[in-house]
């Protein structure tokens, strides 16, 4: 990897106040480690290095080093001078960028996700479609009540499908409210139906919630889920592809 063009002036991608950036990134699985490394912070290598496989430790660094790369290109700022502040539940954000530029990342084997848009809350996630012996029973101890019933409706052959659909979407609500599993799974509902712009159905700690988010089902790839949720109405969604645009921010 050659040195980023990032170098701290003029932002390289302009995000509109009323669009939602959606990244793909699929793994780099000959990565040069060291070079991504090297634009981690330490707390962030460490966390690396905590991994008890080798795959997950390279895919970490891969994945937050690009994203350090995709900010630093939307902010103008040197990647490696980003710093993150998080929450009490682990939600980071920018602390030294004075837009309210917001940002979230997802993981699953064989794809990431980076979404990106300003001053308001998101969130995403994507899952491999995969087998699951135990799909019903995640279900039924963590759905809602109205969810477990919506599934059992749906035709078989696409009820596993349905159940992947149903558990991103929940996944992208909570971490859009940064809150991540402190929140209840079961205290909220959505819709797990194939339609690109799924619902909040069903909020027990405030009905009026119902009305206040977007939830977007994302086509990113063949046997992948995924889905964002953003707080507002109206919203652009762009899709850019880290191996087709990266070259508009670094010489890799």
């Amino acid at each position: 990897m050659g040195k980023s063009a990032v170098s701290g002036h003029n932002p390289v991608f302009r995000l509109e106040r009323d669009e939602v950036h959606i990244w793909r990134l699929e793994p780099e699985l000959t990565a040069d480690l060291s070079c991504y490394s090297a634009l981690l912070s330490r707390e962030e290598r460490e966390r690396a290095a905590r991994f008890r496989f080798a795959h997950l430790t390279h895919n970490f660094i891969v994945d937050h080093a690009r994203m350090r790369l995709l900010l630093g290109a939307y902010t103008g700022l040197d990647p490696q001078t980003l710093f993150y502040v998080v929450n009490e539940f682990g939600k980071p954000e920018l602390a030294n960028h004075d837009a309210s530029l917001r940002f979230n990342l997802s993981h699953t084997e064989g794809l990431s996700l980076l979404v990106i848009c300003l001053d308001t809350p998101v969130g995403v996630d994507v899952e491999a479609v995969r087998s699951m012996d135990d799909w019903r029973d995640v279900a039924r101890s963590h759905f809602s009540r109205s969810e477990v019933d919506a599934l059992q409706l749906v035709a078989e052959s696409d009820q596993q499908h349905a159940f992947f659909r149903c558990w991103t979407r929940k996944e992208a609500f909570i971490k859009a409210h940064g809150r991540g599993l402190s929140m209840p799974l079961d205290s909220f509902a959505v819709s797990l139906g194939r339609e690109s712009e799924p619902a909040l159905l069903e909020c027990t700690w405030d009905p009026e919630e119902t009305k206040c988010w977007s939830l977007v089902s994302l086509d990113v790839a063949e046997k992948f889920v995924g889905a964002l949720a953003v707080r507002g109405r109206h919203w652009k969604i762009r899709y850019f592809d880290w191996a087709r645009d990266r070259i508009l921010i670094s010489s890799i």
